[in-house]
């Protein structure tokens, strides 16, 4: 697959997104995906950065290590709504959520502490 402008790029992010709420089932589609929105960003200059939100820095967590929100949340060991509630702004996290992510997922201390909303 090769993306060769912002609006091939815009609708592969998107299907992406959409595919990663299964990825077990859609695995193969997704790596395809990530490899094109990848060699199309490193060729155009794109550098989105670590994330900085909370939400961001768990969905990062929840890809690499292949878990669905409910695993990561027993992994947490919070509930998954109060977890569904953070990944969605509906609820910021607090210092216990916080530590969790340290403790837990073994996120460095300075970097969560950094991260925002």
């Amino acid at each position: 697959m090769n993306l060769t402008t912002e609006a091939d790029h815009k609708a592969a992010v998107k299907e992406f997104r959409t595919l990663a709420t299964d990825e077990e089932a859609n695995r193969d589609r997704l790596l395809v995906l990530r490899d094109a929105i990848h060699a199309f960003e490193e060729a155009n200059g794109h550098n989105p950065g670590p994330p900085t939100t909370v939400a961001g820095r768990l969905q990062v967590e929840m890809f690499k290590r292949h878990l669905k929100q409910k695993q990561l949340a027993q992994l947490l060991e919070v509930g998954e709504s109060r977890l569904s509630e953070v990944l969605r702004g509906r609820r910021p996290a607090n210092g216990d959520f916080l530590r969790r992510m340290y403790k837990k997922l073994g996120i460095p201390a300075e970097e969560v502490l950094e991260l925002t909303a």
